[in-house]
């Protein structure tokens, strides 16, 4: 059962960033306790003041170098609204200003090295059952909040100063995970109404894929800003951008960064035409029984006879093709999706491609979303669509 305070829910809660590999979630070079954040997120069809709302560390977890940062966490400032469907990243430490999609917890620390004082939004440790490891989001005014619990007990209302008098809803996490680890997080999945525990993704393609061009199919790295590319919507658009990014795959903790692989035909006859390789969160074209196009998940498919998880992946470049909107274009003769600046897709970009994205959507810088050329199904219900067999091909020309 997922929590909501009036329609919002918390959308990803990362309380642990030492010990493995780790996260850089404001992307100033350094990966540290300063990164743990929770996000929350609008699930209603309508704008959410949430000014003056807050955020609670309610932590006595074992085994964590620095103590948690227990009591307030974070009070929204008066303007805080969540748009429809929004996401909002609140962060314990931003170096620099702000981007649109995320705030400065107003109580975070500041990272100091093992030792420091109250830097974790959370404990790391073993925490036991008869300990109390939790995030509350309270509406002062009325009293109402939610927890996000992920210990035995819950004792946030003993918390000095705490402004809640009516718990109206609670998330048990440990049946998703007992104790949080380095890379990873809980996240909202709205296809289940539920939360999974997995870590940021990147959704691209793999270096060396070939794009369908006017002038014939073009590796994708090899591809430049300006380069005309064909889409299924508008013709041949030109390339606003080409970033890339190196993957090591050699963690365990990187698991869900393996790419996809769809073997030849996989999709449907000749799609693709040749195998393709792309990053798991990578959504290709699809469509209903009734002839709806919409864009799924390649982690979706991989029930689909010929699709696989590429498990014995050691290193991938992925590559982000970008246009000045949303398309859909050709990738060894499958449709599929070009770059989408989505919330969880620019939480894991570095500083220089954000900013990239920035000059190309101008309208991220302020936490807002473009429209998806189609429909985007979650991988939960992708999942299930394929399982009920109720996904079939799109027809690879134009």
């Amino acid at each position: 059962m997922v929590a909501s305070l009036s329609g919002v829910v918390f959308g990803q809660i990362y309380p642990d960033n030492t010990g493995g590999p780790e996260f850089d979630s404001d992307l100033d070079g350094t990966a540290s306790q300063e990164d743990e954040f929770v996000s929350i997120t609008n699930t209603t069809g309508a704008p959410i003041d949430i000014s003056g709302w807050q955020i609670w560390s309610d932590s006595t977890g074992s085994g964590a170098p620095d103590r948690p940062q227990d009591g307030l966490y974070h009070t929204f400032p008066a303007g805080s609204t969540l748009a429809p469907g929004e996401t909002l990243y609140i962060i314990n430490e931003i170096t620099g200003t702000p981007p649109g999609w995320a705030q400065e917890a107003s109580e975070g620390g500041v990272e100091s090295g093992p030792g420091g004082q109250s830097t974790n939004l959370l404990t790391e440790g073993s925490t036991p059952n008869s300990d109390s490891e939790a995030i509350a989001l309270v509406d002062p005014a009325s009293g109402e909040y939610i927890v996000f619990n992920m210990a035995g007990r819950v004792r946030v209302d003993d918390l000095p100063g705490f402004p809640g008098t009516d718990e109206v809803g609670r998330v048990n996490a440990q049946s998703v995970q007992k104790d949080p680890g380095a890379g990873f997080s809980y996240q909202y999945d709205a296809a289940t109404d539920s939360y999974i525990y997995a870590a940021a993704f990147v959704p691209c393609f793999a270096r060396g894929t070939r794009i369908d061009t006017p002038e014939g199919p073009v590796r994708v790295e090899e591809l430049c800003p300006g380069d005309l590319v064909l889409t299924r919507d508008h013709g041949p658009r030109p390339v606003a951008a080409v970033l890339s990014r190196e993957l090591p795959l050699t963690a365990d903790t990187m698991a869900d960064h393996k790419p996809i692989e769809f073997k030849p035909g996989s999709l449907g006859p000749n799609q693709p035409a040749a195998r393709l390789v792309v990053s798991p969160q990578h959504r290709m074209l699809l469509r209903t029984v009734e002839g709806r196009e919409l864009l799924v998940p390649a982690k979706a498919l991989v029930d689909m006879g010929g699709v696989r998880v590429m498990q014995g992946c050691r290193k991938i470049t992925y590559v982000h093709l970008v246009f000045d909107r949303h398309e859909v274009v050709r990738a060894e003769g499958a449709w599929t999706e070009s770059f989408f600046p989505g919330a969880y897709a620019l939480s894991a970009c570095d500083r220089a491609t954000r900013e990239e994205i920035f000059r190309i959507f101008p309208e991220t810088r302020t936490g807002a979303t473009p429209a998806p050329v189609r429909a985007l199904v979650p991988v939960g219900k992708g999942r299930s669509m394929v399982a009920e067999k109720a996904l079939s091909p799109v027809p690879a020309g134009l």
